[in-house]
C-alpha cells in the first residue's frame, strides 16, 4: 500500500477523532428535529466512507483507476483534502456550543451568518465533500468518486431537510439568509 494512502487515512482518522471529542462540548438542546430518514442517510454516508477507507487498504478490490497514479495528483488530493477538512473544522469551531449532528435549537441560539457561514449555509457539509473529493483525486479510483457523489447528494437532501427546520425557527431572517447565500457551493448551489 502506498504511503500516501496511509497519510489520507491518518488525516481522516484525526478529523474523525476531533469531531467525536468536540461533540462532547456542546450545550443541551431545547428543541430537536430528528427523522428516520436522517438516521438512514447517516448510515449510507458511513457505508460510503467505509468503502473509501477499504479502498485505501484493499485497492485491488475496486481498482478502476480514473485519475493517473502520480505524485502531482496525490499531492493535489492531499492539499484539497486538508483544505476541505480545515474548512469543516472552521465551521464547527465557529458554531461553538451550538453545533449538533442533527437540527437542534439551543438556549440563546442565534442564526450564524459569519465566518464560513457567510460563504455557504452548510460549510461543514461543503468542507467534508471537498475533503472527500481531494481523497478521491489522490486515490484515483472510480468507486471513491462514486461514493463522493453519493455523499454529496445525501448532504443536499439533508441540508434541505434542515433548512425547513431552520426556517420554522428563524422565519424571515433565515429566508433572507437563504436568498443571499448559497447552500453548499459558493455562488453556485
Amino acid at each position: 500500500m502506498p504511503a500516501a494512502y496511509l497519510l489520507f487515512a491518518l488525516i481522516w482518522i484525526v478529523f474523525y477523532a476531533y469531531w467525536i471529542i468536540s461533540a462532547w462540548q456542546t450545550r443541551s438542546p431545547i428543541k430537536r428535529k430528528q427523522s428516520r430518514l436522517s438516521f438512514l442517510m447517516y448510515g449510507v454516508v458511513w457505508v460510503a466512507i467505509w468503502i473509501i477507507v477499504m479502498n485505501l487498504f484493499l485497492p485491488d478490490l475496486l481498482a478502476e483507476r480514473i485519475v493517473p497514479d502520480s505524485i502531482g495528483y496525490t499531492l493535489a488530493g492531499l492539499l484539497i483534502t486538508v483544505a476541505g477538512l480545515a474548512f469543516a473544522i472552521w465551521a464547527r469551531v465557529h458554531l461553538g456550543k451550538n453545533w449538533s449532528g442533527m437540527p437542534v435549537i439551543r438556549e440563546q441560539h442565534t442564526l450564524t451568518r459569519t465566518g464560513p457561514y457567510r460563504y455557504v449555509r452548510h460549510p461543514i457539509y461543503s468542507g467534508i465533500v471537498l475533503g472527500l473529493l481531494g481523497t478521491a483525486i489522490g486515490i484515483g479510483y472510480l468507486i471513491v468518486f462514486l461514493c463522493v457523489i453519493l455523499i454529496f447528494v445525501l448532504f443536499v437532501i439533508k441540508s434541505r431537510m434542515e433548512e425547513k427546520f431552520l426556517e420554522e425557527e428563524f422565519g424571515e431572517e433565515y429566508a433572507k439568509y437563504r436568498r443571499e447565500v448559497k447552500a453548499l457551493i459558493p455562488y453556485v448551489l
